[in-house]
């Protein structure tokens, strides 16, 4: 009980005694009261707050997902790089199925940038040469070993740019064979079955060249259009024009029908070599061509090649993204992981929560 100090000298009437007891009382008991009411209201809104992220995880986690739009879903395997929380490991490889489940650490501190799965391997750039990884062995080769800045893989072929001078460089994978093609300051590669499609800097703009595997039989394809970022599909090439503010260009594979896709603009490279690829920002599914749209927030979008009708496609600030088949997987803008969309049954999921960095689909 609280007690009442005096000094000897201070005399009180024993009704002055009661009266300023009865006073502390009420002091000490009304500041309890706040410190116990605060509690309390602190206790309800971290249990809101928990309530409502259990809420969100279980609404877009495929894991809790029961209806005909899961059963329809293919599942994947996807390859991801995650940087960890503390010093060690620095990065690590990781592997997930899509439907959020088997998520397994595959390698801690690989050092691999630009993951690439392929058969029994999984490719990349480490320390600025290409090693592959092997699945069941964990066992790490070196491929080609000179300064690669980016690379491009189709079945066993290998098409690196490498050094100052972003010189071409075909790598027969199998048997690590290395051929110099002869053709410096390239930026981007699209290989199909019989050609290369590359996109090469010039003194004032970069233009798509056409070339032989072999590297003979050089095509100069555009003429004034200041070419970025570029994407295939069996017959056509689409392109970002800087030279008319960052509109879809459009183009036969033989380099003629140059047009404009419409008035609509997406994203397109700010220089740096290694991070040119179309394919993140880009892609094409029927007579539908799908893009980042930089005039909504980087909203995907898609036009239909024929009417030139647009439609907002996933109403998120993509980062990049990588289709496989009739699925689209993408990181959100200043958000921590991956997520699915399907184009047919509009079925989302995010499939990870975790840090990552980069991530790809096997397909």
């Amino acid at each position: 009980m609280q007690k009442l100090s005096l000094s000897d000298e201070e005399k009180l009437s024993r009704k002055e005694y009661l009266r300023k007891k009865k006073k502390l009382t009420i002091g000490i008991t009304g500041k309890n009261k706040k410190k116990y009411i605060a509690m309390f209201f602190a206790i309800i809104l971290m249990l809101y707050v928990f309530i409502q992220f259990y809420i969100y995880y279980r609404e877009n986690n495929y894991k809790y997902l029961t209806d005909h739009k899961v059963d329809e879903q293919t599942v994947y395997n996807m390859y991801y790089v995650s940087i960890g929380y503390t010093y060690s490991p620095k990065s690590s490889l990781n592997s997930i199925k899509s439907n959020g489940f088997e998520e397994l650490s595959v390698y801690k501190d690989l050092g691999f940038s630009h993951i690439n799965p392929n058969g029994e391997y999984i490719y990349g750039i480490r320390d600025t040469s290409i090693s592959k990884l092997n699945k069941a062995t964990n066992e790490v080769t070196v491929i080609y070993e000179k300064d690669v800045n980016k690379y491009t893989m189709y079945n066993n072929e290998i098409y690196a740019i490498v050094g100052t001078t972003n010189k071409l460089v075909y790598i027969d994978s199998l048997t690590n064979e290395a051929k110099d093609l002869g053709i410096d300051n390239v930026t981007e590669i699209l290989v199909d079955e019989n050609s290369l499609f590359l996109c090469i800097d010039g003194t004032d703009k970069k233009s798509i060249v056409k070339i032989n595997k072999d590297g003979t039989d050089k095509k100069v394809l555009t003429g004034n259009e200041n070419v970025s970022y570029i994407i295939q599909n069996d017959t056509m090439i689409f392109f970002v024009n800087k030279a008319d503010s960052n509109k879809i260009y459009s183009m036969k594979k033989d380099g003629t029908d140059i047009v404009k896709v419409a008035d609509i603009q997406s994203i397109t490279d700010t220089g740096s070599i290694q991070d040119v690829d179309g394919s993140k920002y880009m892609f094409t599914v029927n007579n539908n061509l799908y893009y980042v749209n930089v005039e909504d927030n980087r909203n995907l979008w898609k036009i239909n090649l024929d009417d030139k009708t647009t439609e907002k496609t996933i109403s998120m600030s993509v980062d990049i993204l990588e289709k496989v088949e009739n699925t689209v997987f993408y990181k959100v803008q200043n958000e921590k992981g991956v997520y699915l969309y399907n184009l047919e049954t509009k079925f989302t999921s995010q499939v990870s929560p975790r840090l990552i960095t980069e991530f790809v689909v096997n397909k």
